[in-house]
């Protein structure tokens, strides 16, 4: 049928899924291909991009992909089943957040003033995006069922009653993290550079060069974050394009000021982290350093 847009193109040889009706003696009634068996072939990419990670990484790459299992770990093991448990979704993917940022720093970058610099700068990061999003998310009364996965949360046989504005909240302060952490390090790591060539500089002039450093790391690293954003929202875009719908409408939609919300509220919180890292580092500055201005 031409009009159905979703169907399985199977070849000879490929391995498929097999959905299986049975009765209560076990005989088989129906059987039915569910979809594509694409396993093998996504543990093939996975390997591809460890084997990545190694080559061009070395020793840090190495330390990347520790990292990378640690976080997975927090989210399967300790993020999801809390959730589902019914904890409150921002505290618990606060304090899962500040985890996963210290595990990864410490693992990939070690320990020092540079380090620390980067936690604190990223955590605050993240927390001011958790909060403008959930001042802004409260205020146009986003209620996260914008679309239909969440909405199919309310069905689940666990019977959890889930907060899906905080279920909101933390998805924007979860998805944040990757790029927000990467400013940290990178502002932290530049004012560390800048001290050892001139250890004498006033912290004036060093939180200046660490703000001039950040005006080029924020602007692609927001891009980074809406473009993001932008892509996952492709189709509904192409949707509400190809059916000319107003812009008043378009944008007061729930599911499109969730990611406007979304988009924008992280875009915030990697802007602060950059001068927040660098007030950190600058307040961690040696008394020798210190005495000196």
């Amino acid at each position: 049928d031409q009009r159905m847009v979703y169907k399985l193109e199977i070849d000879p040889g490929d391995q498929v899924l097999i959905y299986l009706e049975r009765d209560q003696q076990g005989n088989i009634l129906n059987a039915y291909i569910s979809d594509i068996y694409r396993q093998n072939y996504l543990m093939l990419l996975l390997i591809l991009f460890l084997l990545a990670l190694v080559a061009l990484g070395g020793w840090k790459g190495l330390k990347t992909i520790v990292t990378l299992f640690l976080t997975g770990i927090a989210i399967v093991k300790f993020l999801l089943p809390g959730l589902l448990a019914g904890y409150s979704p921002i505290l618990l993917t606060v304090v899962i957040c500040a985890v996963v940022t210290a595990l990864t720093l410490l693992i990939v970058s070690g320990t020092g003033r540079k380090t620390l610099a980067a936690i604190l700068g990223t955590t605050g990061g993240v927390l001011m995006a958790g909060i403008i999003a959930y001042i802004f998310g409260s205020v146009t009364k986003l209620t996260g069922l914008g679309d239909e996965q969440t909405q199919m949360l309310a069905f689940i046989p666990q019977g959890t009653g889930f907060d899906y504005q905080g279920l909101l909240f933390a998805g924007i302060i979860l998805g944040s993290l990757g790029a927000i952490m990467d400013v940290g390090i990178s502002i932290a790591s530049a004012m560390s550079e800048i001290e050892a060539v001139k250890p004498d500089i006033k912290n004036r002039d060093l939180f200046k060069a660490a703000l001039n450093v950040g005006r080029d790391v924020m602007g692609t690293m927001s891009n980074t974050l809406i473009l993001a954003y932008t892509g996952a929202s492709l189709s509904l875009l192409l949707l509400f394009l190809a059916h000319q719908t107003p812009v008043q409408e378009f944008l007061n939609w729930d599911m499109i000021a969730t990611e406007i919300v979304r988009a924008l509220a992280g875009s915030i919180g990697l802007i602060l982290t950059v001068p927040l890292t660098a007030l950190v580092t600058v307040a961690f500055r040696p008394k020798k350093a210190k005495r000196n201005n």
